[in-house]
C-alpha cells in the first residue's frame, strides 16, 4: 500500500515538473518572438527611402536593385505602401546590411494596367553597429562609432 502511494506521489510530481517545464518553454518562445519583432522594427525603422541620392560626402555600396510590379489601383500608388513594400523586399535580401533605399522611381504602364516601382538598396561605409542596436533591451548602451 505504501509503495502504491509513493508511486502515485511520484507520478503527480513528474506531471507537475513536466507542466512547469513546458510553461517555461512557452514563456521562452514568447520572449524570443518578442525579441525578433523588436529587431525587425529597429532594422526597418532606421532604413530611409528617397527618390534622390544620399549626400556625396557619405560613401556607400549598392547592395542591389529592387523592383516590383502590381496591378494599378489607388493602393498601388500610395507612397507609404510603396515605401513599406520596398523596405520589406530589401530587408528580406539584406537584413544585416541595409541602410537606405535610394533612387526610388514609379512608372505606370502605357495601358495604365500596372505600376512598377524600382530603387537601389545601399549600405553606408560607416553604418552603425546593428548588433548593438539589437541588444538595446539587454541593458547595453548603444552608440555608433566615429568611423
Amino acid at each position: 500500500m505504501w509503495n502504491k502511494f509513493r508511486l502515485g506521489l511520484f507520478a503527480v510530481l513528474v506531471t507537475i515538473v513536466c507542466c512547469g517545464c513546458s510553461a517555461v518553454q512557452v514563456e521562452r518562445q514568447a520572449q524570443e518572438k518578442k525579441q525578433e519583432q523588436f529587431v525587425r522594427r529597429v532594422d526597418l525603422a532606421h532604413v530611409w527611402v528617397t527618390t534622390g541620392q544620399p549626400e556625396a560626402a557619405k560613401p556607400y555600396t549598392i547592395l542591389g536593385h529592387l523592383k516590383y510590379t502590381v496591378p494599378f489601383s489607388p493602393d498601388a500608388i500610395d507612397s507609404q505602401k510603396e515605401v513599406d513594400k520596398l523596405k520589406a523586399l530589401a530587408y528580406a535580401k539584406w537584413p544585416d546590411k541595409l541602410d537606405a533605399i535610394i533612387d526610388e522611381k514609379e512608372s505606370i504602364s502605357s495601358d495604365a494596367s500596372s505600376v512598377t516601382v524600382s530603387a537601389d538598396a545601399i549600405q553606408y561605409a560607416s553604418s552603425a553597429d546593428r548588433e548593438a542596436m539589437h541588444n538595446m533591451n539587454n541593458g547595453l548602451v548603444v552608440s555608433p562609432t566615429a568611423d
